[in-house]
């Protein structure tokens, strides 16, 4: 454990080969200072980290191709974390030092931006000032983060439900999909859910999910499962995994039908002979399915964040909204964290508390 003075990170030490998700990618560092509050320049904040979240994205910002893992130099995507440094994502926290007009100490923020440290420094163009409540700061990377809120604009936004259609949720139980299931079946939708296991299998049922399918035990053919849990066909399927369970949904899938790409865990990290291309393409054809990829970023500040706020905080008040958190305490959790959020060791959403 780190000591009080002392400012714990994670750095990233070597970039992830193909087909791993190890924690041995990572060094928690204590040997850095708290940095020096009095010394930030113009816009600067000094932040207590509170809470992050560990989300399937970041696995694609520690990816890198073989030929460049070896050295660093050859290394140019900004789509990569850089070697030696905190890797960063959604996290909260309080200002505890501030050369900046717009926050002042004792303010909670969030950035998208969070270093995976206990203290940071941040400019202030890369916070958003959370509102003053009685929520535990943590929920804003839980019920109220990035996670719900993209469950939000699936559902509601891409997957432009009406009353007694069929959604097919993939992931049911996780981050995004246990969020899905509650607003699909508030919006009066038939859903069937898929997980990974028996006790995943029990929670989505709890959550008002109408059939579940383990897609661990269901046999090979998939398709042929979703067939008998939804067989009048499906209407919308959200998709957080790719890969097979993609494939098996085409075959599924109503005429018109809505696909919501979220997500594509299966292929994250995967090896590229080892990935499994869509074999079913001509039923969306035949359906003429509409497909829509949704992120969450670009509706950041919008009305829809708006629309969402209010109707997580309505239901969450009257107690109709349950939001499984696996919560993780101490930086020095994070790495593993994040490796056993793709190999399904983890039952929630998944968060790091500093």
């Amino acid at each position: 454990m780190s000591s009080a003075n002392s400012n714990t990170r994670v750095v990233l030490r070597n970039y992830a080969l193909e087909g791993t998700h190890s924690a041995e990618c990572f060094i928690v560092d204590s040997s850095q200072p708290i940095p020096d509050g009095s010394s930030l320049a113009d816009g600067q904040v000094l932040v207590q980290v509170s809470a992050l979240s560990v989300d399937p994205h970041q696995r694609l910002f520690i990816s890198a191709p073989k030929e460049t893992i070896a050295s660093t130099s050859s290394t140019k995507s900004a789509f990569l974390y850089p070697l030696g440094q905190p890797i960063f994502g959604i996290g909260v926290g309080t200002v505890v030092a501030s050369n900046s007009t717009a926050f002042a100490i004792g303010d909670q923020v969030r950035s998208e931006g969070m270093p995976w440290q206990a203290y940071a420094v941040l400019a202030d163009s890369q916070l958003i000032k959370l509102p003053t409540s009685d929520v535990d700061l943590s929920s804003h990377v839980g019920v109220f983060g990035m996670a719900a809120f993209t469950a939000y604009i699936g559902v509601v936004s891409a997957g432009k439900p009406k009353a007694g259609e069929t959604i097919l949720i993939s992931a049911a139980s996780g981050a995004v999909g246990q969020v899905a299931v509650q607003l699909a079946k508030a919006r009066g939708l038939r859903v069937v859910g898929i997980a990974g296991s028996d006790d995943k299998i029990e929670h989505v049922k709890s959550l008002g999910a109408d059939a579940v399918i383990n897609y661990k035990t269901c046999g090979r053919d998939l398709a042929a499962a979703i067939a008998k849990a939804a067989p009048e066909g499906i209407d919308i399927y959200y998709d957080n995994v790719g890969g097979e369970i993609l494939d098996a949904a085409l075959l599924n899938l109503n005429t018109f039908a809505r696909v919501v790409a979220c997500g594509s865990m299966s292929t994250y990290g995967a090896e590229q002979s080892k990935m499994h291309g869509i074999v079913n393409m001509p039923s969306i054809i035949v359906k003429q399915v509409t497909i829509q990829g949704i992120y969450y970023l670009p509706h950041y500040g919008t009305q829809r964040e708006t629309d969402f706020l209010q109707e997580m905080t309505q239901l969450v008040e009257q107690g109709k909204i349950t939001f499984k958190v696996d919560e993780r305490i101490g930086l020095e959790s994070a790495p593993q964290a994040l490796a056993d959020l793709f190999t399904g060791k983890n039952f929630g959403k998944l968060i790091v508390k500093a």
